[in-house]
């Protein structure tokens, strides 16, 4: 068993989102909506229940900011997302409520979406020799997934969830968890609306990869026979 201490960081907007849908027609007697507050309130008791986390820690993609330094790089990234319905946003000042309550802290900064602080702060950990469990929807951390690093990807709850390290990654796509980047980049993005290369869709790279390793390895062997050769022959010659 790992013994060591673990830091929980939770995708907040994408557990909240999960929340929302699931629960979404509740409300208080005076209509005041709270069903993605109760919802990520289940999940986040669950979380803390199963995972028994030293450390937890939620982060945010702030408000209007956290996408500026991406737009101007690519001025459609994400221009294909539509805005949640109003009684989500309506929520949130009572979610940052509840993570006060718990004494969570939660992390947004201007620039900087939630995919980037998981990161920084997972890495940080990391060097810290803790273990860290990642909790989200979206299986764009996998990227970090490593010995020290585990990503749980949400279903339904935090009943049903998957579970990623990196033998998890590399059987999920059939390629090494050190090409997952170069998928993405292959394949692209449409949630995101960054576009991949024409044609290419995720079996394609998966198996290019293959193609790629096995012609490294036999060109290795080859290699390998021909420096054998070149030895045998020379003590042949002495």
């Amino acid at each position: 068993m790992d013994e060591r201490e673990n830091l929980t960081i939770i995708d907040g907007k994408s557990v909240f989102y999960r929340g929302y849908y699931a629960m979404g027609h509740l409300s208080l007697p005076d209509g005041t909506p709270t069903g993605g507050v109760y919802g990520f309130a289940a999940m986040l008791i669950e979380i803390i229940e199963k995972l028994q986390p030293e450390y937890i820690a939620v982060a945010w993609d702030k408000s209007k900011t956290n996408i500026r330094s991406r737009r101007a790089i690519y001025a459609d990234y994400k221009a294909n997302r539509k805005p949640a319905p109003p009684d989500f946003y309506a929520q949130i000042p009572y979610l940052m409520e509840l993570l006060e309550a718990f004494h969570i802290p939660l992390y947004e900064f201007d620039d900087y979406e939630a995919d980037d602080i998981i990161g920084t702060l997972a890495k940080k950990a990391q060097a810290a020799d803790k273990r860290v469990e990642i909790i989200s929807g979206d299986l764009d951390m996998l990227q970090i997934v490593d010995d020290h690093i585990k990503m749980y990807q949400l279903k339904r709850g935090f009943s049903d969830v998957a579970e990623f390290n990196i033998p998890d990654v590399e059987a999920k796509y059939g390629l090494k968890k050190a090409q997952f980047l170069d998928l993405k980049s292959l394949k692209g993005d449409s949630s995101d609306n960054i576009p991949g290369v024409p044609g290419i869709g995720e079996r394609v790279p998966s198996s290019c990869f293959r193609i790629t390793a096995r012609s490294k390895i036999s060109t290795i062997t080859s290699m390998k026979l021909a420096e054998q050769q070149g030895r045998n022959s020379a003590t042949a010659k002495n």
